[in-house]
């Protein structure tokens, strides 16, 4: 009787941190699928997954994924998502799928990305996003649309700067515009240090600052901070020719550890 109480209490509060997090919006629930970077202290703009629209223009390969971000280590704070990036000299394009929650309250999106390379070392895209969410609180589901903005600059073999935004265009309220820069800086040549700060014109300012050594271009070493709120992180990941492997583990300093794990096939 006690071990349930318990948990769901732990349900609770994790489910009433993330509303107050997110500025009390779903969007961000569904969203945070890249493992590599929740360990960078939960990047945004210098993300190489589907965050920044703008980076897929700088793929070299298809890469087809799957992840589940575990929050708290309560599988009712589950998300599972699947995606493709897949570039071409068209436009490039993204695809997710992705899922949070249970069975009382599940949030359920799909987004659509397109890139485009406009010189050498320069991209814009842009993302759709349509989110469902369905609580037993409520008589019916609740449809959310918006779409984004980012660019990536590759300033030279050392510097590269990225900017996104979330929710610049919405048909709900709650939907704040969020707008991330960050600094990608070469610090050793296997060595990268990333700064990043978020902003969504409201109060809610937060700095992320990761690390990142390669190690034989096969193994990466991870660690981040984020301080909205206080969480540290670190990851790992495994590069072979067709495949990649990649975890990592925040810790939130109220409720514990959460974990991630990204699996990806390159074709």
């Amino acid at each position: 009787m006690k071990s349930d109480y318990f948990k769901k209490s732990i349900l609770y509060f994790g489910v009433l941190f993330m509303g107050i997090s997110h500025a009390v919006y779903p969007y961000g629930e569904t969203n945070d699928v890249d493992a590599r970077a929740l360990a960078l202290g939960n990047i945004k703009a210098l993300s190489r997954g589907l965050s920044n629209p703008a980076y897929l223009a700088f793929k070299a390969q298809k890469e087809l994924g799957a992840s589940v971000y575990n929050r708290f280590r309560m599988k009712e704070l589950n998300t599972m998502s699947i995606y493709a990036l897949i570039p071409n000299r068209a436009i490039d394009a993204g695809f997710l799928l992705s899922t949070y929650g249970y069975e009382d309250y599940r949030i359920l999106q799909g987004q659509v990305n397109l890139a485009k390379k406009l010189s050498s070392s320069f991209s814009i895209g842009t993302n759709l996003t349509c989110v469902n969410e369905n609580s037993i609180l409520e008589p019916g589901s609740k449809n959310y649309f918006s779409a984004g903005a980012g660019f990536y600059y590759c300033i030279n073999e050392s510097f590269e700067v990225a900017f996104t935004t979330e929710n610049l265009l919405h048909t709900s309220n709650p939907f704040p515009v969020i707008c991330d820069l960050g600094i990608n800086y070469r610090l050793l040549p296997d060595c990268f240090v990333l700064i990043e700060t978020g902003y969504d014109f409201r109060k809610y300012l937060e700095v992320k600052i990761g690390i990142e050594y390669e190690i034989a271009g096969q193994f990466s070493v991870r660690a981040g901070f984020r301080n909205q709120p206080k969480t540290p992180s670190m990851g790992f990941a495994y590069t072979g020719t067709r495949w990649k492997t990649e975890v990592a583990f925040l810790l939130h300093p109220i409720l514990g550890l959460s974990s991630a794990i990204g699996v990806v096939y390159f074709f």
